[in-house]
């Protein structure tokens, strides 16, 4: 081999080497963090930052409580570094992905188990309970059980990587600051209301959220699944609640076909809202880079208009 062929070959190795050699070294250097729903998705991105590759196992456009995990699902969840989901009622099918991983401590992590806890203590499972086993899992509509879920994520990133503890932890109080801020201007922008009551076409989501605000939400379904069909009665008693109180707006919910909220629009004159329950996004909200508090204050604008607030 003459020298001219030799450094030619070892310079082809070289950049080769620099190419793709250094990209599993940089790769394995973040978290892998694996995450079922489109909040703790969002949540762990603003506090993982660029030292964290973060996957929503629920694709784009799926309605969250009727999807179940493929064994390709599986295979990622247990390559992953953590596997995040909110609790066993909404998302029964963890339980599968958590014999996939082993249950080794730390890395399956249930975000929202004390908060369910709490809820179950003081006794809020009090609505029908024909979904979600009673408990109404939509915990991450309230802003400050967000807060709560930010720091259950924030504090296991830094027990996994202690070396960027501070990254962490520094990304945690800038976004706990703009979650504690969207509390307070939700609360005086939902306190003038002429209406008190979120009138929902779809199934019972915003349950935390209306408590929260001193609100009241009614909808025609049973429980917190959206896959029950609510029974004529239930559909009447809404239109009599629009007619009665003068309400002009029927909400539905992201992701569902509107049947029910548009039968009742038609009924009452109403005009059909979005009110965003956040449990997945379309592809177009997440191409567009909506997060939990862009889609949040897009509902505030919408329970504004449809509560009559000043």
């Amino acid at each position: 081999m003459n020298s001219m062929r030799y450094w030619k070959i070892l310079c082809c190795f070289l950049w080769v080497m620099l190419l793709f050699g250094s990209q599993p070294g940089e790769a394995a250097e973040k978290l892998h963090v694996v995450t079922s729903i489109f909040p703790l998705y969002d949540f762990t991105r603003q506090v993982g930052g660029e030292r964290v590759e973060v996957k929503l196992l629920l694709p784009p456009g799926i309605e969250a409580h009727g999807f179940s995990p493929t064994p390709r699902d599986l295979v990622t969840v247990s390559q992953a570094d953590l596997f995040f989901y909110t609790s066993r009622f909404l998302e029964p099918w963890a339980e599968a992905v958590v014999s996939a991983m082993g249950r080794e401590q730390g890395r399956v992590v249930e975000v929202g188990r004390e908060i369910i806890a709490q809820q179950v203590k003081n006794h809020k499972a009090d609505r029908d309970h024909s979904g979600h086993g009673g408990i109404d899992p939509h915990i991450w509509l309230d802003p400050l059980n967000a807060v709560e879920m930010v720091n259950v994520i924030s504090n296991i990133l830094i027990k996994m990587d202690p070396d960027n503890g501070g990254f962490y932890r520094q990304n945690r109080k800038a976004y706990v600051e703009k979650l504690y801020e969207f509390d307070r201007e939700t609360g005086k922008s939902l306190r003038n209301c002429r209406l008190k009551t979120i009138v929902s076409g779809g199934h019972f989501a915003f349950g935390p959220f209306a408590e929260r605000y001193g609100l009241k939400a009614v909808s025609p379904f049973k429980g917190y699944s959206p896959n029950g069909q609510p029974s004529p009665r239930a559909i009447a008693a809404l239109v009599d609640n629009i007619q009665n109180t003068g309400s002009r707006v029927i909400f539905h919910e992201e992701l569902v076909q509107p049947k029910i909220a548009r039968v009742i629009a038609e009924e009452t004159g109403a005009k059909l809202l979005l009110l965003h329950g956040i449990h997945n996004v379309s592809r177009d909200e997440l191409e567009r880079g909506e997060t939990w508090l862009s889609l949040m204050k897009k509902n505030v604008e919408n329970l504004k208009q449809g509560l009559q607030c000043q």
